[in-house]
């Protein structure tokens, strides 16, 4: 259910961050439009979430970032790559 609420009916995800796209196609992240999600009235920092994940020994890339949540105002979610030959248990 959260997944569909981060992408739109075009299939964009929207995650809040600033990306650019080079010439030859690879989008590269280089900051995030809101560096803080306010969960039930608690300030949460995704980069903070982030840096405790990239802590697992099968995390190669996460990244964290808030979608709207009828209960608490925003809902922590993550993408997260396993590193190669990792799996997801």
């Amino acid at each position: 259910k959260k997944t569909r609420e981060a992408i739109d009916p075009d299939g964009w995800m929207h995650t809040g961050d600033l990306a650019t796209i080079d010439a030859e196609g690879y989008c590269n992240i280089v900051g995030r439009v809101k560096d803080m999600v306010i969960r039930g009235g608690e300030n949460v920092y995704p980069r903070e979430v982030e840096e405790f994940l990239y802590r697992h020994p099968k995390v190669r890339e996460v990244q964290v970032f808030g979608i709207p949540d009828p209960k608490y105002g925003e809902e922590l979610c993550a993408w997260i790559v396993l590193k190669p030959g990792q799996i997801a248990t």
